[in-house]
């Protein structure tokens, strides 16, 4: 039975009627922002704060930090959009998935990953290879108690497989004088979802990847296309009020909801601050689990930029990661800034990386593609032990395939047959 739409018509006039009442201004929150923005070019004085966080007093901060480097940029730097290098080569990478079903008569998973090459000003056609792998090992397919693995046991597993490929691809296609970016479609700053060995070995190969990301003299570069809940910038304007370590020490509670700042976003900021086309400074975030990153070594750190991209239609924020390795090198940061504000203009209407949707494509298993898996793998399962085939399948999912398919199933004796009309 759908859902009957008339009985919640009130429901939602109501919640429109509450949406009127509630204040979305922003507005003095931003100018407030602003001031701050405007008034932060001492990077003496911005530093000596961090300095005051990362002491043994206090915590509770995890905002933004400029970079550890004499060239740094000052946190109310904006960054023109620069020209666009002659050559490059844009390797993006992403992945999907299948995961493990536990009521399947056999447990496995698939993980597929897309790789997209884009040779930016030169006539040649772009490159595409997909890489799909099959686990179905029991030493894969469950852990150390015989349990099927976790659904985000395979995303971790399938971000690191990410990052490797993307290692991979680019250590081969490394060549001097033309600007190598490597896209990754997530955040760099990873960690695995739990602190068993598996993730210690996760994190291993996945700084692993970026380190051979570092020997191919790779551009590595994080797109986060929504970074909406993000407030490392505002966290560290609100930082910038404190005039002492004393007053920074009894108020340091406020922190991490940015004081008088609370509720205002890095988007809504920089949207208001950046015009089209250009960046914020590239700073750092000051946690714990950058220093993961750092103590590996200065070049893994992660930093990061927003960045206002735009076509003739739309613009909007979207924030870049990027190693130290990368952040310390302006024309690298030039080039990759050049390059992503140009990709997003492929698109028509859409903002976003030209090589990163055509990854995501490629990577992509879609229904038809999961079922037709499934039945080479009931095929198989048949010819060797024909008794599991559907063995698992419950009445009450057979159910409840029946009651929502948009198909008509008619049965008799046993035998299903479908109507496509």
């Amino acid at each position: 039975m759908s859902l009957e739409f008339n009985r919640i018509v009130e429901q939602v006039y109501k919640m429109g009627s509450m949406l009127e009442k509630l204040d979305f201004d922003l507005t003095e929150s931003v100018d407030l922002a602003r001031i701050r923005f405007d008034e932060a070019g001492d990077l003496a004085a911005v530093r000596e704060r961090i300095d005051w966080v990362r002491s043994s007093d206090i915590s509770g901060y995890r905002g933004a930090a400029p970079v550890d480097l004499a060239d740094a940029e000052p946190i109310n730097y904006i960054g023109k959009e620069p020209e666009l290098p002659e050559h490059a080569m844009l390797l993006a990478a992403d992945g999907s998935q299948v995961y493990p079903d536990e009521l399947a008569p056999v447990h496995y998973y698939l993980i597929n990953i897309g790789l997209y090459i884009y040779h930016h000003g030169a006539d040649i056609t772009p490159e595409q290879y997909t890489f799909p792998e099959l686990k179905f090992h029991k030493d894969h397919v469950h852990d150390r108690y015989g349990r099927v693995i976790r659904n985000r046991t395979v995303d971790d597993r399938r971000t690191v497989e990410e990052m490797r490929k993307l290692a991979e691809v680019s250590w081969e296609r490394r060549q001097a004088g033309i600007p190598l970016i490597s896209l990754y479609d997530n955040r760099l700053m990873y960690l695995p979802s739990d602190d068993s060995r598996e993730s210690r070995d996760l994190m291993a190969d996945y700084i692993g990847a970026m380190i051979h990301l570092h020997d191919a003299g790779a551009t590595l570069a994080g797109y986060l296309d929504n970074p909406f809940r993000s407030k490392r910038f505002i966290q560290l304007l609100y930082l910038l009020t404190f005039e002492s370590h004393d007053e920074l020490r009894i108020n340091q509670a406020s922190l991490s909801r940015a004081g008088d700042l609370e509720g205002l976003r890095d988007v809504q900021f920089f949207n208001r601050v950046l015009s089209d086309g250009e960046r914020s400074a590239v700073m750092v975030q000051s946690s714990p689990q950058n220093k993961v990153f750092r103590d590996k070594g200065v070049s893994y750190e992660i930093a990061f930029f927003y960045l206002k991209v735009y076509n003739k239609h739309h613009s909007k924020i979207v924030r870049v990661d990027i190693p130290m390795w990368v952040a310390r090198d302006k024309k690298r940061v030039d080039d990759l800034h050049a390059l992503l504000v140009y990709q997003c203009k492929l698109q028509g209407r859409n903002p976003y990386p030209y090589a990163i949707t055509r990854a995501d494509e490629l990577a992509w298993v879609g229904g038809k593609d999961r079922s037709k898996l499934q039945e080479m793998i009931n095929a198989q399962v048949r010819r060797v032990r024909k008794e599991l085939v559907g063995s698992t399948l419950t009445a009450k999912t057979r159910g409840k395939d029946l009651a929502r398919s948009e198909k008509r199933y008619h049965g008799m004796w046993g035998e299903i047959d479908i109507d496509d009309q």
